[in-house]
C-alpha cells in the first residue's frame, strides 16, 4: 500500500535504516551515500461523469456541476484514461555527523510535472536535509505541510490521498521538533511553491512572498504503542495585490486553521481519523479560500474575507498479504467571516458540503501490489448567499473504478 512507500521517508529520523539497506555501512559512515528506491506505477480508471481534477484527470477532487447544452447534461458523460505519470525515483541520503547530530536527507522526483500542460516532466517532490540530535531535529528543504502528517493520513489507492477531505501539499520549509519521552513539539514556518493559494493572478506563491510572513504552524503529537494522537494550528498572512490602477494597496488577509487526529493499531488493523477546521485551505487541495469584502469603484481597492470550512475523514484497513480498506470523507461549506461581493478566490465556493466513500482492496505479493479501488464522490452545487454559504443545492455524483499496479524497487 501507499504506507510501504512513505516508511521510505521515515528512515530520516535515524541512519541507521539506510544501513540497513546496504553492505557498505563502513564506507556510508565516512562519506556522504545515496541509496535510490521507487516503484513503477500504473494507473486504470473508468468515471461515471466528468470532474474537476489534475494531471489528466488522474487526480480527482470531485464530479462537476450540471452544464446544460440543447437541455442535456454535457458533464454526464463518462470518461477512460491510462497513466504512469506518478512512478517515482527516491534518493536516501546520509552523511557524517554535523554540529553535534546525526544527517540524513532525501531527494525525491515524479514524472507527472507541475502542472497539466508539463505532464510527464520530471518534477521534484521532497528535497530536504535533517540534523538528528538526541532529543531534538531539524528539517530544512521541501517536505510535506505538517498538516498532512505523516504519521496519520489515508492509505488510499487513489493519487489524491484523500484530498479535497485531507490536506496535500509540500512546501519549503525549516521545521524545528524537540522530543519529550512520548511527546513531540514541532514548529514550522514554510513558504508556497508549486502548491500554492488562489488569487488575482491565479493560483501563485507571490502572495506569501509579498505579505513578507512565511506560513506558522505549531503541532503537538503524542504517542504510545498503539496510538499517535495530535492537535495543530496553523495561521498564514497573503497580500494578494500590489496596486490596483490607481493606488498602492497594502491590504492584506489572515487566516487560521486547527486540525486534531488519531491513530490506532492492533497487528493488522488499523484506524485512522482526522478533523481540521479551517480558512482559506486551497493550497492544501481542500475546498476553500476567500472573497473580496469591500471593493471601492473609485480607487479599486479591495478588502478580503476567508472562507471557513469543515473537513472530517476516516480510514479503517486490514490485512497484509490481502489488504482490505475503507475511506470515509466530508467536507462542509460555512461561508465566509463577513458578508462579500461575490468575488471569491477559492475552489469550490459553490459547493455547500462534499462526501465520499471509498472501499478498496489490495493483492500484496513480494514487490508486486494490485489494487482495486471504487471511489464515490458527490458535491452539492448551488448558489453562495452575501456571506458565501451554499443555498439551493442539488448533488452530483460520480463513481470512479481505479485498477492500480504497484512495482516496488
Amino acid at each position: 500500500m501507499k504506507t510501504s512507500a512513505l516508511l521510505t521517508v521515515l528512515f530520516l529520523y535515524s541512519c541507521g535504516s539506510i544501513f540497513a539497506l546496504t553492505d557498505t555501512t563502513e564506507v556510508i559512515k565516512n562519506k556522504p551515500s545515496i541509496v535510490f528506491k521507487g516503484f513503477v506505477k500504473s494507473d486504470y480508471w473508468y468515471d461515471t461523469r466528468q470532474v474537476v481534477a489534475s494531471r489528466e484527470e488522474l487526480f480527482l477532487f470531485y464530479p462537476k456541476n450540471i452544464k446544460l447544452i440543447d437541455g442535456k447534461d454535457v458533464h454526464a458523460e463518462d470518461y477512460v484514461n491510462f497513466s504512469p505519470v506518478t512512478s517515482r525515483l527516491t534518493g536516501l541520503i546520509c552523511g557524517p555527523d554535523a554540529f553535534g547530530a546525526k544527517t540524513s536527507g532525501m531527494i525525491e522526483a515524479d514524472f507527472s510535472g507541475v502542472t497539466n500542460a508539463d505532464i510527464n516532466g520530471f518534477r521534484l517532490r521532497h528535497a530536504y536535509g535533517l540534523l538528528r540530535w538526541k532529543q531534538s531535529e531539524l528539517l530544512f528543504g521541501q517536505f510535506w505541510h505538517p498538516m498532512f502528517v505523516t504519521e496519520v493520513f489515508p492509505n488510499v489507492i487513489s493519487l489524491n490521498t484523500g484530498a479535497p477531505f485531507q490536506p496535500f501539499i509540500r512546501n519549503p520549509q525549516l521545521s524545528y521538533t524537540r522530543f519529550y519521552k512520548n511527546m513531540s513539539v514541532q514548529l514550522a514556518i514554510l513558504a508556497q511553491r508549486d502548491n500554492a493559494s488562489d488569487g488575482p493572478l491565479g493560483y501563485n506563491g507571490v502572495y506569501m512572498r509579498n505579505a513578507l510572513v512565511p506560513n506558522v504552524h505549531v503541532q503537538v503529537q503524542y504517542k504510545l504503542p498503539s496510538h499517535v494522537l495530535g492537535l495543530a494550528a496553523d495561521w498564514k498572512t497573503l497580500r494578494p495585490r500590489l496596486a490596483s490602477d490607481s493606488i498602492i494597496t497594502t491590504d492584506q488577509i489572515s487566516s487560521y486553521s486547527g486540525m486534531a487526529y488519531w491513530k490506532y493499531t492492533h497487528d493488522s488493523f488499523v484506524w485512522r481519523f482526522k478533523t481540521i477546521f479551517g480558512q482559506n485551505l486551497t493550497e492544501h487541495l481542500l475546498l476553500g479560500g476567500y472573497a473580496v469584502q469591500q471593493f471601492d469603484s473609485l480607487t479599486g481597492r479591495e478588502t478580503y474575507t476567508p472562507t471557513n470550512h469543515l473537513f472530517v475523514w476516516g480510514n479503517l484497513q486490514y490485512g497484509r498479504k490481502i489488504v482490505f480498506g475503507l475511506f470515509g470523507g466530508y467536507a462542509h461549506n460555512f461561508g465566509t467571516s463577513h458578508e462579500n461581493t461575490g468575488k471569491f478566490y477559492s475552489r469550490g465556493a459553490d459547493i455547500a458540503y462534499m462526501y465520499r466513500v471509498a472501499p478498496s482492496i489490495s493483492w500484496v505479493s513480494n514487490k508486486v501490489q494490485i489494487s482495486f479501488e471504487p471511489e464515490y464522490t458527490a458535491a452539492a452545487y448551488g448558489k453562495p448567499d452575501l456571506k458565501g454559504v451554499v443555498q439551493e443545492t442539488h448533488e452530483v455524483a460520480n463513481l470512479r473504478l481505479l485498477l492500480t499496479f504497484f512495482y516496488f524497487f
